[in-house]
């Protein structure tokens, strides 16, 4: 994981005091918030938060349309709610993978575009989701280092600390 501080790769920032050159944050802490509003209509978030609320976290009618990375029975949303599942760990980024975010972006882009309210979520809110929403804000205009700033803002600092799922984010602006 990249240092929540410095965000960078340990041989780019060796004398970071946060990380003390690791690049490696130690722990992640849960966020407050069930859910953050990156952009007008666009929403990050998970199944867990730090109140350890099991209701906390369940979706409704709150929103249109939900993409999740990860599912837990009882979390929602309603029936009637289109609803996206394309399970995915916290890892590397393969062909795969590069392509699931892509259509799951492009699902995403359209949908905001549209003026309908989206979540995009996985179990802590942070890598995942963030992956699908800054690959999803690239898609509506932002450069990448912008929607990973964007992601960033709401969801806190340790939001994108998986170095794979920002080296492909800036990868799209080559695309």
């Amino acid at each position: 994981m990249l240092c929540h501080v410095c965000y960078a790769e340990p041989a780019d920032l060796p004398d970071c005091p946060a990380c003390r050159g690791s690049g490696r944050a130690t722990s992640v802490p849960l966020c407050v918030e069930p859910w953050n509003e990156v952009v007008p209509g666009l929403f990050q978030g998970g199944h867990d938060v730090r109140s350890q609320s099991r209701t906390a976290c369940v979706v409704t009618d709150e929103f249109d349309l939900v993409v999740s990375m990860t599912t837990r029975e009882g979390y929602g949303p309603d029936a009637g709610v289109e609803h996206h599942v394309a399970r995915m760990a916290d890892a590397g980024v393969d062909a795969g993978i590069a392509a699931r975010v892509d259509e799951l972006a492009r699902v995403t882009a359209e949908a905001v575009e549209a003026g309908r309210r989206v979540l995009v979520r996985c179990s802590g809110g942070l890598n995942r989701s963030g992956l699908v929403v800054a690959a999803s804000l690239v898609r509506l205009g932002h450069a990448p280092d912008d929607a990973i700033a964007l992601v960033r803002r709401a969801r806190g600092p340790w939001a994108l600390t998986n170095p794979g799922f920002v080296a492909h984010l800036r990868s799209l602006a080559r695309a």
